[in-house]
């Protein structure tokens, strides 16, 4: 009797830690997107307020506008960015794969919900494992050299 109980209560923990996790990824993906419309807004409001392109060259070739235009070159290339997406995004399908895993509830569709689950799952870790493969690899090259 003490063995259902604690796979009950591993089960709704994981379900609880899914659903969580879940709402966090959606918070996230929701504050993502409203900082990358900010700052398009910025550079929109930025850009418009050269009146030629002279003074927009003049600005790149400033100490400022090089450090505002290596901004955008380190935030899509960076592979200490790439990797931290890549974890994050692991985690939150693993959590997600095992919320599926856990539900069903004893209806007919737990096979179902059970095969989402394990794809769920095998995702994430692949994703985790991208991360681990790419973390090395960044390692061995060295932050000198660029792709």
């Amino acid at each position: 009797m003490d063995t259902l109980m604690t796979q009950s209560l591993v089960k709704d923990w994981v379900g609880i830690a899914a659903i969580l996790a879940t709402v966090a990824w959606v918070l996230y993906m929701a504050t993502t997107i409203i900082r990358r419309r900010q700052q398009n807004a910025m550079q929109r409001h930025l850009l418009d307020k050269f009146s030629s392109a002279k003074d927009f060259a003049d600005f790149v070739q400033s100490p400022a506008g090089q450090k505002y235009v290596t901004s955008f070159t380190d935030e899509v290339s960076s592979p200490r960015n790439s990797i931290l997406s890549s974890v994050k995004t692991g985690i939150v399908v693993l959590f997600l794969g095992g919320g599926f895993m856990t539900g069903g509830g004893g209806s007919r569709l737990v096979s179902v919900f059970q095969t989402v689950g394990m794809i769920l799952i095998c995702l994430g870790a692949g994703f985790l494992v991208s991360a681990l493969v790419a973390y090395f690899m960044a390692k061995k090259i060295g932050p000198g050299e660029k792709e």
